[in-house]
């Protein structure tokens, strides 16, 4: 199976794509260069035929696994539809996987899941983002941003990114990029952690900025944080 999967993204591999990608991902090896909705499309195709499971067996025990493999298997964990213990255990045992902000993105954003079943899996966010291994918190914290957006659990969900103090710089990056998320709807919340003493200075400065780029937020808003924070 290992094999046949890696002839088709053989296939599928750009040069020029793998150099752009590579270029973005500093350090990340096994870059063969294809793009994501391929990627996905691939996932869904295995997940469809019943294989996504053989699959994922032998990518589990795979030695010097390509980046594209990583992605493939987070989508084929994100693209079925399986009852929540399954698929926090499959959750569990992809995150240590994870070395990088695409694959971690991705990843979380495919998981479905989530959002059908947001009480069952916080408890295991919160531990996420306890974690002393950087990726485990980034991985937490896209999760929050994704699939902890509604009225019942946006104030707890940024509670929760605030907490985060992995010294990391992807860990803190997507602390600030959640807490930016919630800043539309959870505007003085957000400001009273902004406004905390003991607010990472680094943080504070990532999360302004995001909001500042976002287009949920309104001129006058951006104006009104540089009054609040010059």
């Amino acid at each position: 199976m290992l094999k046949s999967v890696r002839t088709k993204l053989r296939a599928l591999a750009e040069p020029g794509y793998q150099k752009f990608s590579a270029s973005l991902l500093p350090g990340v090896d096994g870059i063969q260069g294809i793009r994501l909705p391929l990627l996905r499309k691939m996932a869904k195709e295995l997940v469809k035929n019943g294989q996504w499971r053989d699959w994922l067996e032998e990518y589990w025990t795979a030695e010097n696994r390509w980046f594209e493999e990583d992605l493939l298997a987070g989508f084929c964990i994100g693209l079925t539809k399986l009852p929540p213990q399954e698929t926090l255990e499959l959750l569990r045992r992809f995150v240590p996987r994870i070395t990088n902000w695409s694959v971690c993105d991705s990843f979380c954003a495919s998981l479905k899941t989530f959002a059908a079943n947001p009480g069952f899996f916080f408890p295991e966010i919160q531990k996420m983002v306890s974690s002393p291994e950087e990726f485990t918190v980034r991985a937490g914290a896209v999760l929050l941003l994704d699939h902890y957006r509604s009225d019942e659990w946006r104030k707890t969900a940024l509670e929760t990114a605030a907490q985060i103090c992995h010294p990391g710089y992807y860990a803190r990056m997507a602390a600030a990029w959640a807490i930016s998320v919630f800043y539309p709807e959870e505007t003085e919340a957000v400001l009273l952690v902004l406004k905390e003493p003991d607010f990472p200075p680094d943080i504070r400065k990532f999360t302004l900025q995001k909001i500042r780029d976002s287009r949920r937020v309104p001129a006058e808003e951006k104006q009104r944080l540089s009054e609040v924070f010059r």
